[in-house]
């Protein structure tokens, strides 16, 4: 997960999950982001690429660096947030409604905010809405939101 999780004052949704083990978003715990991205919106990140993190002037420890974090967009407004290591593994039975795969985004100017839904602590089926915000700045995506997180566009999956 990207974001800094805290379920503090935040309202808990009681999400179930399916034979396979996927949580799944229902009627009483949905995106709030419901509007498609724009033409414009869509011209500030490429749906055709992923965007890789990078740890760029920060000490990470050496398992972080071989398993970064990798983000997709789609044009319908999700998102797809996986690993490195665990790209590709749950494809079979995770789709967008699944807590696991990602979420949805919205962009305005240069901002980027990522809407999903994380576990609240000490529970197996309560999960907390949160919302990240970012800034694009050409082939990068900034988060502030408590650790600084910089993923960078990338066209293939190779790590430098």
């Amino acid at each position: 997960m990207i974001g800094f999780l805290s379920s503090y004052g935040q309202k808990l949704y009681k999400i179930e999950k399916d034979q396979f083990g996927e949580p799944l978003l229902n009627n009483k715990a949905e995106y709030s982001f419901t509007e498609k991205p724009s033409e414009e919106d869509l011209k500030k990140i490429d749906t055709t690429a992923y965007y890789v993190q990078i740890f760029e002037d920060q000490y990470h420890n050496e398992n972080e660096v071989k398993n970064p974090t990798i983000i997709i967009f789609h044009d319908d407004g999700y998102f797809r947030e996986t690993s490195l290591l665990a790209f590709g593994k749950f494809d079979e039975h995770r789709g967008k409604n699944s807590v696991y795969y990602g979420g949805k985004y919205k962009i305005k100017n240069n901002n980027i905010q990522l809407e999903q839904f994380g576990n609240s602590p000490d529970s197996k089926n309560w999960y907390t809405r949160y919302i990240t915000k970012g800034k694009i700045e050409n082939n990068k995506i900034i988060f502030n939101e408590g650790l600084v997180s910089v993923f960078e566009k990338r066209k293939n999956l190779s790590i430098k």
